[in-house]
């Protein structure tokens, strides 16, 4: 009994020392990263001005890959083919809300989508929604509803971009359980750069160069953001297709309740907002004030 005792004590404390070992070998696995894809969104009609975010930990990213092609597959079949035996090699479509899988769009300006009609457009809105259900992806979107009002006084895209990612960033800092964070936006134009970089590069300079102030900062911890902000076209980046077909599901039904302006077509991208309600961490349309209007 003492014997086998032993043997039982010396069999755990080997198995812990493996489990130790291989823990630690796999810490370069266990990324603690989350991914944030960025999209904004414009319409003077509705006065609308927003910043749509999806995060996505890294963890995620292969598995949502995987499956953001199986919608696109679906989406390539639907293109003529040659015969039975031989196939035609087409280039992926892009994504965007706006104009879905409609000719119009530079991006698709080779691809012909005369073979797909509205329900098959509104299958791939869902497709896209389902994704997101799947893999439990989180949703933030900020941004102002009197643009229009704003942009007569002189504000620019680049500017209500700018108010957006203050805010949004400050959100990711102090209200996301995220240890870091990578941020993706949609677009590369200079002004759009300085508009969100500027500002991170602002509050990582206070918390590395003078960490005393940094309490006192917009920032509680300005480290978790990994660099500052990459941009990239959404043509080259999955994720950030996800986030536009989202931002932009989000935008139409602010647009139908502020304008009243609907069609067929939209009305049915209106009716999918309900399914998106569990992913949405924070929704949020606020009014500029105007000279303390």
């Amino acid at each position: 009994m003492i014997a086998y005792s032993y043997l039982r004590m010396s069999f755990i404390l080997i198995k812990n020392f493996f489990l130790k070992v291989l823990d630690i070998l796999l810490v370069p696995f266990k990324s603690e990263l989350t991914w944030v894809f960025i999209d904004d969104s414009f319409n003077n009609d509705a006065g609308l001005a927003t910043l749509t975010s999806i995060f996505i930990p890294q963890r995620k990213m292969e598995s949502i890959t995987i499956d953001f092609y199986k919608i696109l597959s679906q989406i390539i079949d639907k293109f003529p083919k040659k015969n039975a035996h031989s196939r035609i090699i087409y280039s992926a479509p892009v994504l965007h809300g706006d104009s879905l899988l409609k000719n119009g769009k530079k991006e698709n300006s080779t691809l012909d989508f005369s073979n797909i009609d509205d329900d098959f457009r509104i299958k791939i809105f869902n497709d896209i929604i389902d994704l997101v259900i799947k893999h439990k992806l989180r949703i933030v979107r900020l941004g102002y509803n009197n643009y229009d009002e704003l942009s007569k006084m002189n504000f620019k895209q680049n500017q209500m971009d700018n108010l957006n990612w203050i805010g949004l960033s400050t959100y990711i800092d102090r209200s996301l359980k995220i240890k870091k964070a990578v941020c993706v936006m949609e677009g590369n134009n200079d002004k759009m750069i300085h508009a969100l970089s500027a500002w991170l590069s602002s509050a990582k300079e206070t918390s590395y160069l003078y960490p005393d102030l940094e309490k006192s900062s917009a920032f509680k911890n300005s480290k978790k953001f990994i660099g500052n902000v990459f941009y990239v076209n959404a043509r080259y980046c999955e994720y950030l297709q996800i986030a536009d077909v989202i931002g932009y599901i989000l935008h139409k039904k602010d647009y139908i309740d502020i304008t009243g302006n609907r069609s067929d077509f939209s009305k049915r991208i209106y009716e999918l907002q309900p399914r998106l309600e569990k992913n949405i961490e924070s929704n949020e349309l606020n009014r500029l004030s105007i000279n303390g209007a």
